[in-house]
């Protein structure tokens, strides 16, 4: 069931209070019948490597404030996902990449507000030949750190994607069992 804040219980169409679900993704208004579809939002995530060590930020913001984080963030309006990475990366830690690979993709919630949207989360590996020098944004972020995967804490990491996607690095074989394996 959708899990809306108070300014979503009226229709935006004609104002009255009357939205019922329709199904797990939409709320139509009994008053006009104007249906609102709350979709799937699209994020991108990094494994960024520098040898054997893994960039992990400390959110700076809610939803999770304070805890680790892999970089990246929302896709925007007319962005591929790599196009989506590759701002997110320099907007937050002005990094600049040449090269991505995807890796796979996990559903998600990110709850913001009191509403909890549904995402779908892809994963892109990053290996960088030099360590770089980072520049965090601190409206977003409160700092970072490079750890050999599997001295990682999965309980640490702020979203549960982010664990799965963790698992999945450390194990490959674990993808077949998280659903996004072939």
């Amino acid at each position: 069931m959708l899990q809306l804040n108070n300014n979503l219980r009226f229709c935006p169409q004609c104002g009255a209070q009357g939205f019922s679900q329709r199904c797990e993704k939409s709320l139509v208004c009994s008053e006009c019948g104007f249906t609102y579809f709350h979709n799937v939002a699209a994020t991108v995530t990094g494994f960024i490597f520098y040898q054997d060590k893994l960039l992990l930020v400390k959110r700076g913001q809610q939803p999770c404030l304070g805890m680790l984080d892999l970089p990246g963030g929302f896709v925007d309006p007319n962005e591929s996902n790599e196009q989506a990475l590759i701002r997110e990366l320099q907007e937050e830690l002005q990094l600049r990449v040449d090269s991505l690979q995807y890796m796979f993709s996990f559903p998600n919630h990110y709850c913001y507000k009191e509403v909890s949207y549904p995402t779908l989360d892809s994963f892109f590996m990053i290996k960088l030949d030099a360590l770089p020098e980072l520049t965090i944004q601190q409206a977003e972020l409160s700092g970072y750190c490079w750890l050999e995967p599997s001295e990682i804490d999965p309980e640490a990491l702020a979203f549960d994607s982010h664990k799965k996607a963790l698992a999945t690095c450390i194990y490959p074989k674990s993808l077949e069992l998280h659903g996004g394996g072939k």
